[in-house]
């Protein structure tokens, strides 16, 4: 069992290994300008670069701050499972406490304070949308 728990929590820290990877590659070509695709000389004026608003780069900011924070959790519990049932770091309590619930709590609130549903919306479909209900 506990080698079935270690190779999930083995998946889950790889997964999100790949998932910053492939965040970082898109931010680095987002403010570089460098779209993964060339676009050929008719469509070009169509693709232009537009700066990310305030409300985007926070909430972007949360995100990366959570995944820091599964990050270290993932990390955490791939050395406690990898020693075994019996070892040192899954019976010393303050890890458990800092590394991995902390981590997790920090993790949920940074989702709950930049949640995405406020920072993606425009503020003017805001005000239509509460115009609709009216």
């Amino acid at each position: 069992g506990g080698h079935i728990m270690l190779g999930g929590i083995v998946f889950q820290l790889a997964v999100i290994v790949v998932y910053t990877i492939l965040a970082m590659e898109f931010f680095v070509r987002y403010f570089h300008n460098k779209p993964f695709r060339k676009s050929d000389s008719s469509t070009e004026s169509l693709h232009f670069h537009k700066p990310m608003s305030r409300k985007l780069k926070i909430m972007s900011l949360g995100i990366a701050f959570c995944t820091l924070c599964l990050f270290i959790r993932s990390v955490y519990r791939t050395i406690e499972l990898a020693d075994g049932w019996k070892g040192r770091i899954i019976r010393t309590e303050i890890y458990f406490d800092v590394l991995d619930g902390a981590m997790i709590t920090l993790a949920i609130y940074s989702l709950n304070f930049v949640h995405p549903g406020f920072f993606l919306s425009d503020d003017g479909e805001q005000e239509l949308s509460k115009a609709d209900i009216n």
